[in-house]
């Protein structure tokens, strides 16, 4: 018993020496640590038990960093990162020195999740040299290409509503919108989930960005955990929705490749690339030094994925949130509709890409609607090599990672006063002219700025403008005027959906 008693007295020694260790990492160097760290979960228990968004999390401890410094060291359990505060230190670590935090540090294994070999989580070179393969596939005039295919889905949008009026959950129905988008844009599949809720690929979506408990808790693990995750080669994404999406798109590829078809969506432009890159295959070869990635299936597939991810989540939330705020300020949403009416007015009733997209006040409205709900909330970089903090003697070790608090940034009264009001005009040329250029960061910047930016602008403002010029939208009985975001959803998610009373304009409530 004495010698269990000993045991027992050792190990609980040495947990709490590991833990003061620990969680002393940045006071030993010299850096302010944000207080209140508790052991082992760091700076993020509340996330961990489900009980704050991580976004909002980091928010909070935004709020703790001392005002004299520029950032302050925290613990996501045991690992050490900073939480950094100001904008022109964030510029320097997205633009200036990007050479130093080029990765994010998230969870990559192709091998075992051939899903997570896309472009968002590709560190390096890797990530250098498929973002100079993607990029052109986002210009504007590509864009114009698919925005035929966005009105089409913008019109059924509205036409779903029956004419009502009525009232609907605009969450869901706006992510219906989007899948539908996203289905034909990137896969070229027409699945109509707007009628149809059931529909295969609608399910395999909700699965892909709807995770279970479990399946969260795994990749969460696996983000903070990349080196245990990586040596036990687990599962991130799950092995069902992984093999679904592969399938997919191998089928896919594989069918038009035998009837020599062609199309204009998203995965044909990767097609594309795959075949000017077996084309320039001996050409490579005989220039000495020369890189180049090749494209295979699994990462064809992945592309295809994040493409869904980064259009279908982000744009979806955005509609929902835009369309709740507008329901709650009738006033501002009159000013859009008039212009909305203005412009269709102008283009014989149907919109074309430069009219949805130069119009001013619609602009202002989608980019006041991110500063309020920024759908990443969270920036993150890891540091690559050591990096001396300018004006300071402090150093950050390579490994370390560093977080950027978008949603705190966006809710910081000295940037945005009376920050919780929803205000256009925030983003008028003469408001932003005088504001610093990182305060405000929904797609983030620098190099690794989002590359599906536009697109995911265009079928926002698109799906905003087909229903508004439509509906009135209205607050009704189950509208939650404050909402509480999902703290299992890293994305900004209200937990009670969005419900909205709709009344066509022609019509009086």
């Amino acid at each position: 018993m004495l010698a269990l008693a000993a045991l027992a007295a050792v190990a609980c020694a040495s947990l709490a020496l590991y833990a003061y260790y620990s969680l002393s990492y940045w006071s030993r160097r010299g850096i302010p640590q944000i207080p209140k760290a508790v052991f082992p979960f760091g700076h993020i228990w509340r996330t961990v038990l489900f009980q704050q968004s991580f976004g909002e999390e980091c928010s909070g401890l935004y709020d703790k960093v001392p005002a004299s410094a520029p950032l302050a060291g925290a613990y996501f359990f045991t690992n050490p990162a900073v939480v950094v505060s100001d904008p022109d230190l964030i510029k320097k670590m997205l633009v200036k020195d990007f050479h130093h935090f080029h990765d994010r540090g998230l969870y990559i294994n192709e091998d075992v999740d051939p899903l997570s070999g896309h472009l968002f989580l590709m560190p390096g070179e890797s990530w250098r040299l498929l973002s100079n393969k993607l990029s052109p596939t986002f210009t504007s005039g590509k864009m114009k290409l698919m925005f035929p295919i966005m009105e089409q889905c913008a019109r059924e949008l509205a036409e779903v509503l029956d004419g009502g009026p009525g009232e609907t959950e605009f969450r869901d129905l706006s992510a219906r919108f989007t899948t539908d988008v996203i289905a034909s844009c990137a896969f070229g599949l027409e699945v109509h989930s707007l009628r149809n809720p059931d529909e295969e690929f609608r399910y395999w979506s909700k699965r892909l960005v709807s995770p279970t408990i479990v399946e969260s808790l795994v990749a969460s693990f696996c983000n903070m955990f990349p080196k245990i995750a990586n040596i036990f080669r687990i599962h991130s994404v799950p092995t069902d929705v992984d093999t679904y999406f592969t399938n997919l798109v191998k089928d896919t590829m594989n069918y038009r490749d035998s009837h020599k078809m062609s199309s204009g969506d998203f995965l044909q432009l990767l097609m594309n690339l795959r075949d000017d890159q077996k084309k320039a295959e001996e050409d490579q070869q005989k220039l000495a030094g020369s890189k180049d990635m090749k494209l295979n299936t699994g990462q064809l597939a992945a592309q295809c994925s994040v493409f869904f991810l980064a259009g279908f989540e982000t744009s979806s939330t955005t509609m929902s949130f835009a369309l709740h705020e507008l329901a709650l300020n009738p006033d501002i949403q009159k000013n859009l509709q008039q212009e909305i009416d203005e412009t269709t007015r102008k283009s014989n009733g149907k919109l074309t890409y430069d009219d949805v997209m130069t119009m001013p006040y619609l602009d202002k409205v989608v980019s006041e609607t991110l500063r309020k709900y920024p759908p990443v909330p969270v920036l993150n970089r890891e540091v690559t090599q050591k990096y001396q903090v300018p004006d300071t003697a402090w150093l950050l070790e390579k490994g370390t990672s560093v977080i950027m608090p978008v949603l705190a940034l966006h809710y910081d009264p000295q940037y945005f006063p009376q920050p919780q009001r929803f205000d256009p005009e925030r983003f008028s040329e003469e408001q932003k002219n005088s504001s610093h250029d990182f305060v405000y960061l929904p797609f983030g910047d620098g190099p690794r700025i989002c590359i599906g930016m536009r697109f995911g602008l265009m079928q926002t403002k698109i799906g905003l403008a087909s229903l508004l010029s439509r509906y009135n939208m209205e607050t009704c009985s189950r509208t939650v005027k404050e909402l509480k975001m999902d703290p299992l959803s890293f994305i900004l998610n209200p937990t009670s959906g969005m419900w909205l009373r709709y009344v066509p304009s022609t019509q009086e409530a």
